[in-house]
């Protein structure tokens, strides 16, 4: 029941945010809508505003801004199809942009809740039953020597290399680690273990340091891996569409219900990166140009400004009901898919 819940509200933040987008920017550009429908089927609550019904329909796999004048001829001159073509060009831009825009809030909110690792000689994290653990070291101890060799705090990365380095040549040989824990210098002998996998010698730590940032510095960082993470899924998605790699891994609602599933068991911070990537996902998704999605209506509208003239109302209409037609196809066959790999 928990992930179902927190699946509906993940879904509806997300594609509220997206909609939301196209709305308020139809708004400050001067185009009325008359619907702002958060998902699909029949309504099952609505409230009308001054000009726009807002409504919740019962199946939750996406949403909707109708505009007037939006896939039919109008005689209305604030409609959208009557609107400058800049106008409409943000409209459609706006919804995967707040996508963009909710994942840099939910970054800054991941960094000042979690903070950011910092390459540091301070143990982040210890392998349960590892030989540092038997040794008795803990998690924050700052490792300042090992077998007499100081590390270096001017170059902490370097400090981590000779550690390792001396662990490599020492093998089975005890080692001779000096910490500082609670401002106090302790010394601790630890053996390390042969990993096959690794082909290496390990005492089974990780380093690091907790870096927490305040709101400026999350938003900046935000931004960031924004960028990152787009530039990293914009490959992906070339891969897939011109490569077919990765064709395998696609999953519907269902798959992502079960996602949701596993990073809610896990914990707050799993479902707050998970929230990250399928917010990004819609946004760059939405702008592949595909009949029906908003890349699709951006590239008509591109064909338009060269052309001088837009095109037929009715046609591009007929063209984005095939483009959703042929979207709901494929989820059917993604939905089938997980069904299939997960229960049987």
């Amino acid at each position: 029941m928990t992930t179902i819940i927190t699946a509906l509200i993940l879904f509806g933040v997300i594609v509220m945010v997206h909609e939301l987008g196209h709305f308020l920017v139809a708004k400050w550009v001067g185009i009325p809508a008359e619907e702002f429908a958060i998902g699909m089927g029949p309504k099952i609550y609505q409230h009308k505003g001054k000009n726009t019904v807002f409504s919740i329909r019962a199946l939750p796999i996406g949403g909707y801004v109708k505009f007037i004048g939006e896939d039919e001829a109008s005689d209305d001159p604030r409609s959208f199809g009557n609107a400058k073509v800049w106008k409409r060009f943000l409209v459609i831009l706006s919804g995967p942009l707040m996508n963009f825009l909710l994942a840099v809030l939910l970054l800054a909110i991941f960094f000042m809740s979690f903070g950011t690792v910092q390459t540091s000689t301070h143990v982040y994290e210890i392998i349960d039953g590892s030989p540092a653990q038997e040794a008795g070291l803990q998690v924050g101890d700052k490792i300042i020597e090992i077998n007499g060799v100081k590390l270096d705090e001017s170059d902490e990365e370097k400090g981590i290399e000779v550690f390792r380095d001396i662990i490599k040549k020492q093998g089975h040989e005890p080692l001779n680690v000096t910490i500082l824990r609670d401002g106090q210098t302790q010394g601790l002998e630890i053996k390390a273990n042969y990993s096959e996998g690794k082909n290496s010698y390990e005492i089974g730590i990780y380093f690091g340091k907790i870096e927490r940032h305040g709101l400026l510095s999350a938003i900046g960082l935000g931004f960031l891996q924004t960028g990152r993470l787009i530039g990293i899924m914009v490959q992906l998605v070339g891969s897939l569409i011109f490569r077919g790699q990765g064709l395998n891994e696609i999953v519907g609602p269902v798959g992502i219900v079960g996602e949701i599933g596993k990073a809610v068991q896990a914990g707050f911070q799993d479902v707050l990166n998970l929230a990250i990537i399928i917010t990004l996902n819609l946004g760059i998704i939405n702008l592949i140009p595909f009949p029906a999605l908003d890349g699709g209506r951006l590239t008509l509208l591109i064909l338009e400004g060269f052309r001088g003239k837009p095109l037929d109302p009715e046609k591009e209409g007929y063209f984005h009901f095939v483009g959703f037609v042929l979207l709901i196809i494929l989820m059917i066959v993604v939905t089938f898919k997980d069904v299939t790999t997960r229960w049987f």
